[in-house]
């Protein structure tokens, strides 16, 4: 869900698909001092969804109705693995946005998709 603070308060972000892109890819468990390490690297493409970035509109008796609009696109991380720090965020290659559900929205898309919110959150 977008903060309060933000200008769509009412959105909500959520990842509709993984992909695990080619065969590059390898997962292994080590022990390390009798302790077991799990270490991986993938390349994945990420699915999104927004929903709730709709337009307000009045009809003719004056009652505001919320058009629900939903936007979708795809973040590509070429190397996910064990070693970033959390918060931080993994490498992104590619970001797109397919389907966009309103107009207007690039600045929260990049804010909230892009740059942070849903894209800190992997």
């Amino acid at each position: 869900k977008f903060p309060e603070s933000s200008p769509a308060p009412n959105a909500v972000a959520s990842i509709t698909k993984v992909k695990l892109l080619g065969d590059a890819g390898h997962a292994s468990v080590a022990t390390v001092r009798g302790k077991k390490r799990y270490i991986y690297e993938y390349a994945l493409e990420v699915s999104w969804k927004v929903t709730g970035l709709g337009s307000s509109s009045s009809d003719d008796s004056g009652d505001n109705n919320e058009k629900e609009s939903t936007t979708k696109g795809t973040m590509t991380f070429p190397d996910v693995d064990g070693t970033c720090v959390v918060g931080e965020g993994y490498d992104m290659v590619e970001y797109s946005v397919d389907q966009m559900g309103a107009a207007g929205i690039t600045p929260l898309l990049d804010r909230f998709i892009k740059n942070g919110g849903l894209r800190d959150a992997l």
